[in-house]
């Protein structure tokens, strides 16, 4: 498979709510970028056939949700890739400055007490 991200992703653990051919589905996503996420299927009762889906969660530490539509670019071994088709300006910039202050914190040495 070849490699067609445009931008790094950074590693997250957050639960999120999937919604795609109207039923809601909780993910959790596993890492992220400013055009789309790696997601591990948590609870899917519903698996609807299929490309669109709609994407609310939270970042860390924000407790106001981001919602973005995206397309699926892969299903396999319970992970599911997306590509985000659609962000509000807001949710961006908001999206864009904590994996900013991720991006930040990487690089970072970890100091013991």
């Amino acid at each position: 498979m070849t490699e067609q991200r445009q931008q790094d992703r950074v590693p997250c653990d957050i639960i999120l709510n999937k919604v795609e051919g109207g039923h809601t589905n909780v993910c959790r996503a596993q890492n992220l970028s400013l055009g789309g996420m790696k997601l591990q299927r948590v609870a899917e009762a519903h698996k609807p056939e299929g490309e669109a889906v709609q994407l609310q969660f939270a970042l860390p530490g924000d407790a106001e949700p981001i919602w973005v539509s995206g397309h699926k670019v892969y299903e396999a071994d319970g992970s599911v890739g997306v590509r985000f088709t659609n962000i509000s300006y807001a949710n961006f910039v908001r999206l864009r400055e904590w994996l900013r202050t991720q991006e930040l914190n990487d690089g970072l040495p970890q100091f013991s007490n």
